[in-house]
């Protein structure tokens, strides 16, 4: 029987959706690569998963687990600002398909704004509770009916 491996993360992380520019820089945060698109898989106070994908048997940019600096571009849905910051690659996945090949990889925040990582775990805290929010409405809602019917009071 396997072993599970053991979890590293000290933060929740949750699944959400939204676009991301990267590219590689240099320990003086000059680029080394071009600018490059992804989405995140998921995203938690200390990091998130990157996907991102690229023509079947070319290398997008070499991303070396624990060596890789990456300057952000975090383009939160509910912003109209654009969250910039810099992480250290920590893990890379290669998935090969037909056409194109998905590259998945591991970040870990080394320079984020606080007030840029607050707005990050409070887009991430509403997509998590936003199903509860709405199922809370539509319960008060029925409730509401429910109980106008019962009375039977009558809107004219």
């Amino acid at each position: 029987m396997k072993e599970k491996g053991t979890e590293k993360r000290r933060y929740l992380r949750l699944n959400t959706v939204f676009p991301v520019e990267f590219q590689v820089v240099n320990s003086r945060k000059e680029p080394q690569s071009d600018l490059l698109q992804g989405f995140t898989r998921n995203v938690g106070k200390g990091g998130m998963c990157i996907e991102t994908r690229c023509e079947k048997n070319k290398e997008a940019v070499k991303l070396k687990p624990g060596e890789t600096k990456l300057k952000l571009l975090i383009n939160i849905p509910s912003n109209a600002v654009v969250t910039d910051s810099y992480a250290t690659v920590k893990w890379v996945k290669k998935i090969s398909e037909y056409i194109l090949d998905t590259y998945i990889f591991g970040i870990q925040y080394d320079e984020i704004e606080s007030d840029n990582q607050k707005m990050i775990e409070q887009h991430v805290l509403w997509l998590h509770r936003r199903p509860k929010v709405i199922f809370l409405f539509f319960f008060v809602f029925l409730v509401f009916v429910v109980l106008l019917t019962y009375f039977g009071v009558r809107i004219r």
